[in-house]
């Protein structure tokens, strides 16, 4: 099993997990507009700066291998944007204020946890493939 390869697929796929994963509310949540950009925009970035580390990562994973920088710097470039993305999205996650929305979206509650949690592989991966790569 090659270890750098599989690091690299497992750290593309916690990215677009975690960006899809913030997507939902905006396609299942309706006639709560106001609230919904309230959930959104909690926190110094809101889910919009997740969202955008988050693919950030997506797009560094998939290009590190392609030899147009060197690999060394874009691996510790991925470790520095995955733990970004991960303490963003705890930060958001405890930024959030209870709405009437989750009243009738229950499963909301746990939304922000689990992107939380989906991203959490990022910055592990990010370090294994430096550490396979550098090592």
């Amino acid at each position: 099993m090659n270890v750098r390869a599989r690091s690299r697929q497992v750290g593309i796929a916690a990215a677009l997990v975690s960006a899809l994963l913030l997507a939902a509310p905006y396609a299942l949540v309706t006639g709560f507009d106001a609230q919904l950009a309230g959930y959104y925009t909690a926190g110094p970035v809101g889910a919009g700066g997740v969202a955008l580390f988050a693919l950030l990562s997506a797009v560094v994973f998939a290009s590190v291998e392609r030899g147009n920088v060197d690999p060394g710097t874009l691996a510790g470039a991925l470790v520095v944007l995955g733990s970004a993305t991960t303490l963003l999205a705890a930060v958001w996650w405890l930024s959030i204020e209870p709405t009437t929305m989750f009243g009738e979206y229950r499963w909301l509650e746990h939304h922000a946890t689990a992107v939380t949690v989906a991203s959490l592989p990022m910055p592990l991966s990010a370090g294994v493939y430096a550490r396979e790569l550098l090592g």
